[in-house]
């Protein structure tokens, strides 16, 4: 329909295909040394996860869990849609106020799980709420940050362990100006033995590739 109302001629490009050729361009911006296959991920709306191997991509999985999610819980939880300000109060929130932590139930040694993985997502504001406590939404909109990026991630490892790669490159509209959200989906990934690298100007990806395609 798009293509109709334009003028010019118009190239239609897979949009796997473009998000591949696009994040091999970003992905040499980062200085990292290249690998042949890796996980691809695409975190907007919902979460898109390919499988690049050489020139081929093929999507392995995703997840409903994205952008839309967060805006979606912050709207109830915190009050705001705005994209810029859930992503400011999550940058200086922390999420050890709202969820429950192996390291709140089990002491240090205790249990062979590292005590920042969580139990219980949001299971602590339950009850700060039932006795009147202040949330504060910084706090609140890093444990929707805390909720999105290990759920990600473990979707992500899994995927990453069933198709034998290591590597995860990250890109998506969600990841923009979002230090807090990256910063756990590394946390999270390197807990579970991955490389997480994330593309400059990730958001861009798949209009790069597509363009490139088009015009190659």
């Amino acid at each position: 329909m798009l293509a109709r109302n334009l003028a010019g001629e118009v190239a239609q490009v897979n949009e796997f295909a473009a998000w591949g050729t696009g994040a091999a361009a970003l992905l040499a911006e980062t200085g990292r040394d290249v690998v042949q296959r890796y996980l691809l991920v695409s975190v907007g709306t919902g979460t898109s996860i390919l499988l690049v191997d050489g020139v081929s991509v093929t999507r392995v999985g995703g997840t409903a869990l994205g952008g839309g999610t967060l805006l979606g819980l912050s709207a109830g939880l915190i009050g705001t849609v705005e994209f810029a300000e859930i992503a400011a109060l999550a940058r200086r929130g922390s999420r050890r106020e709202v969820d429950i932590l192996v390291s709140d139930i089990y002491p240090a040694g205790g249990i062979a799980l590292a005590g920042d993985l969580t139990a219980s997502n949001f299971g602590k504001y339950a009850r700060r709420f039932r006795d009147g406590d202040k949330l504060e939404r910084a706090d609140v909109a890093h444990a929707v940050m805390g909720l999105i990026a290990e759920n990600v991630a473990l979707i992500c490892a899994g995927l990453a362990a069933a198709s034998q790669v290591t590597r995860v490159v990250f890109g998506g509209s969600t990841l923009r100006e979002n230090p807090a959200l990256a910063e756990l989906l590394g946390h999270f990934l390197r807990a579970y033995g991955r490389d997480p690298v994330f593309l400059p100007h990730g958001e861009f990806a798949g209009a790069l590739g597509a363009l490139r395609i088009a015009s190659g």
